[in-house]
């Protein structure tokens, strides 16, 4: 890491790739824990509810028809996964083909390119031993990928161990499985078993397969299960209590639909979400439930990075690929802090100062993002600051209070004094700060012949830029959740916003 007495020298050795470095920082992780806290079942790639149905059937399914033509393979993981990565390019093919238009479809893009041939070939599309021309990269599929985790978790199936080694469902996914299945006929099912089984399909023969819509759930027996598994508590405390924090989150969106939805743009639903539940738990002096707080914790984290990482992108954009003297790269972002002239910023808000500060960005003025972005750390400081003691409370025994991208934590280390001056010098302490963090976060992540994740190296004085990655927040799964409470009917579109549904005020009521 660059210390102002100690820099750091690279060691050249063999050759390296380039990752793409999207947590500079390494602060991240400290709001991707809360999120994974709050809410289970459901992660940023399982866009569609009804994907664990069709995952509990096709499981069930492909051992019932190997019971019955080939019993020795029932428990063959390596046949498991064969059928179900060709059930998978199936079930895509089968959406492309009935309806194009429909998102949220895992290997749509395979599916779009090839499905004007007049027989599919499943086998050469999903088999992993034709990597890399294959609908699907991970060896387990999109199942392996993405859903094995959540299925866990909602109970609906049993990882592989001593007993068995494949993947089975528990009583719960064969429920599901049991009423997924009334979706397809017995002639429907022996199509899609020829499919796979042969790894050939005709293209017009996709048509019949309209049942497996992903986005389309007419069974109400079909919906309720759904309601049932995903208001069940995720699990116990150690005094038995149950934690429900995925129901109870799921409830907040559709309060806030209720109350905000008509003027709310859905596209910035989460956002403006999370900004209510952050401004409305400060002004309640943090007298909220549970959820509430995490949720508050969770966007406090997002503000303090974009105000940290603020410095970090000012300086690597004020860079070159030609190494510069560091101390020239600070001097022209001094000048441009100095030179920032808004006089009304001393009676912005947070989410002001936080709007400013993507302004800023946009008009490439670096020394102005340092301006604000030192600014909104001070504000976020002040706003906290007699929380911030009970946050950590609250926090110390779920999440990492010692993470280095913890919200209250971060502002302590960096801020620490609500008398902090925001001046040059308090600006270049955080530029200092973030230089540290990410060549210590860089270095650790790195390793030779692998890969490097440096966004600039300091050497000898000098700085020079490797890559230019954008500002990213994390994505905390709440807009997934909401296509989860759509598909299933609590929530429906009306224009560009969200209307809460009478099945929706439903759950709302229920205790």
């Amino acid at each position: 890491m660059y210390e102002a007495n100690n820099k750091p020298f690279p060691f050249w050795g063999a050759e390296t790739t380039s990752k793409t470095g999207r947590d500079p920082l390494a602060v991240q992780n400290s709001s991707v824990v809360i999120y994974d806290n709050m809410i289970k079942g459901v992660t940023n790639m399982t866009v569609r509810i009804r994907y664990n149905g069709f995952f509990c059937w096709l499981m069930t399914f492909i051992a019932e028809r190997l019971q019955a033509t080939n019993p020795s393979k029932i428990d063959n993981p390596k046949e498991q996964i064969k059928y179900l990565r060709r059930g998978e390019l199936l079930l895509a093919y089968a959406m492309q083909y009935n309806y194009p238009l429909v998102n949220g479809v895992s290997g749509s893009i395979f599916a779009q390119r090839n499905v004007n041939a007049e027989v599919l070939n499943l086998a050469e599309g999903a088999d992993i031993a034709n990597k890399p021309k294959v609908y699907w990269q991970h060896g387990l599929g999109v199942f392996g990928q993405y859903f094995i985790g959540v299925l866990t978790q909602l109970k609906l199936i049993f990882l592989p161990d001593a007993n068995h080694l494949t993947y089975r469902v528990t009583s719960e996914g064969q429920r599901l499985c049991e009423i997924f299945r009334q979706s397809l006929s017995k002639k429907q099912e022996d199509l899609f078993w020829d499919s796979i089984s042969s790894g050939l399909i005709g293209r017009d023969k996709l048509a019949e397969f309209k049942c497996l819509a992903l986005h389309l759930i007419d069974n109400k027996e079909e919906l309720a299960e759904y309601e049932s598994i995903f208001s069940k508590p995720e699990r116990q405390d150690i005094t038995g209590n149950d934690i429900s924090h995925r129901i109870s989150t799921i409830k907040l969106l559709l309060k806030y639909i209720q109350n905000e939805g008509a003027t709310v743009d859905r596209r910035q639903f989460v956002l403006s979400f999370l900004k209510s539940n952050f401004l409305s738990a400060l002004d309640s002096n943090l007298e909220v439930t549970e959820e509430q707080l995490s949720w508050f914790l969770y966007e406090l984290n997002e503000l303090s990075h974009a105000a940290y990482e603020g410095h970090h992108f000012a300086l690597l954009y004020s860079t070159t690929e030609e190494p510069q003297p560091l101390d020239a790269v600070l001097d022209r972002l001094e000048k441009g802090y100095n030179d920032y002239d808004n006089p009304t910023i001393n009676t912005y808000g947070i989410y002001e100062l936080y709007e400013e500060l993507q302004s800023c960005y946009k008009e490439k003025a670096y020394g102005a993002v340092v301006y604000v972005a030192s600014r909104l750390l001070v504000a976020l400081y002040k706003a906290t600051n007699k929380h911030l003691n009970k946050l950590l409370e609250y926090a110390n025994d779920i999440y990492d209070v010692h993470h280095p991208g913890f919200g209250p934590s971060l502002l302590i280390r960096l801020v620490g004094d609500e008398n902090k001056k925001c001046d040059w010098s308090f600006a270049e302490d955080c530029i200092y700060s973030a230089i540290n963090e990410h060549l210590r976060s860089s270095y650790s992540k790195s390793s030779i012949g692998q890969g490097i994740v440096h966004n600039y190296m300091v050497d000898d004085g000098l700085i020079w830029q490797l890559r230019r990655p954008d500002p990213i927040r994390t994505s905390p799964r709440l807009q997934n959740v909401l296509q989860y409470i759509e598909d299933i009917k609590w929530i429906e579109r009306n224009g560009e916003c969200y209307a809460i549904t009478e099945r929706g005020t439903q759950i709302l009521m229920q205790q």
